[in-house]
C-alpha cells in the first residue's frame, strides 16, 4: 500500500527534479507537523538572543524560545530526511532550517531575475494557450493545469473565471457553443 500513495508521517523525497512540486508538498508537510513550523523555516528566528544580539544561554530560555528551537530542529531533520544524498551534501552543515531551505530555493529556483524570466515565459504560454489539433479535452486541460500550477508556484494567480474564459476561447470552432439562431 505504501508505494501507491505517500506516507503522511514522512516528508516527500526530493531527488533534484520537480522542485516546485516538492516545495509545495514540503510546506504542507511542515504545516501538518506543527502550526508554527513553516513560520520558523520561513523566518529563521529560532536562536533566542537578547537586545544586544547575544545568544541567551539555554538555561534562561522561556518555554516559547525552547519551542521555537525545537521546531527548527524538527524542520531541519525533516528537510534532511527529504533529501537524497546528493541534495543532502548541499545543506547538511547548516544549523538553521531557513538556511537549508533558502539554499535549496536559490539552487533550484534561481535568482529573482531567473524567476522573473520564468514567470514571463509562463504568462506568455498562458496567454497564447490553445487546444492542439487531435488533442483530447483531458490532455488539453492537463496541459493548461500544469501552466496554471507553475504560475501559482511563482506567485502569479488568476481567478477561476479567467481560467474558464481562457479554456473556452482556446477551443477550436467545432467545440465552441453556437449562438442561438431565431
Amino acid at each position: 500500500m505504501e508505494n501507491e500513495g505517500h506516507a503522511v508521517n514522512r516528508p516527500p523525497l526530493f531527488k533534484g527534479t520537480n522542485y516546485d512540486y516538492w516545495k509545495q508538498r514540503m510546506i504542507a508537510f511542515f504545516d501538518a507537523c506543527h502550526i508554527d513550523m513553516w513560520e520558523v523555516v520561513e523566518e529563521g528566528d529560532y536562536v533566542p538572543v537578547d537586545e544586544t544580539g547575544e545568544m541567551i544561554p539555554k538555561e534562561a530560555w522561556t518555554d516559547y524560545q525552547r519551542q521555537r528551537y525545537m521546531l527548527n530542529s524538527k524542520a531541519r531533520n525533516a528537510i534532511m530526511c527529504a533529501l537524497t544524498e546528493d541534495e543532502y551534501t548541499k545543506v547538511h552543515s547548516f544549523k538553521s532550517a531557513k538556511q537549508m531551505w533558502d539554499t535549496l530555493a536559490l539552487t533550484y529556483e534561481g535568482s529573482t531575475e531567473v524567476k522573473h524570466n520564468k514567470l514571463s515565459l509562463l504568462a506568455r504560454k498562458y496567454e497564447l494557450f490553445e487546444m492542439e489539433e487531435n488533442e483530447s479535452i483531458q490532455a488539453m486541460f492537463g496541459r493548461f493545469q500544469t501552466i496554471v500550477n507553475e504560475l501559482s508556484f511563482l506567485g502569479r494567480t488568476y481567478d477561476n473565471f479567467d481560467h474558464i474564459d481562457k479554456i473556452l476561447r482556446s477551443l477550436p470552432r467545432k467545440w465552441r457553443p453556437r449562438g442561438n439562431k431565431h
